[in-house]
């Protein structure tokens, strides 16, 4: 598979800290800045698998850009 590169916005939303992905319109999060940079890896990650097993992959990453 290639490296496919997106954007991580982070935000603290009260306690915790959201990451954003806008180009999959993806977010996560974590109690700490560095938590919530790695729990959004993980979930683009499992995105991008289900996504390529649903043969879906292409036409979102050509959406996205």
């Amino acid at each position: 598979m290639r490296n496919i590169s997106f954007t991580v916005r982070t935000f603290r939303e009260g306690k915790m800290y959201v990451a954003y992905v806008p180009e999959l319109d993806l977010s996560s999060c974590g109690s700490t800045d560095e938590e919530a940079r790695k729990n959004i890896c993980d979930a683009v990650l499992g995105f991008v698998e289900t996504s390529y097993e649903m043969e879906t992959l292409a036409g979102i990453l050509a959406e996205a850009g």
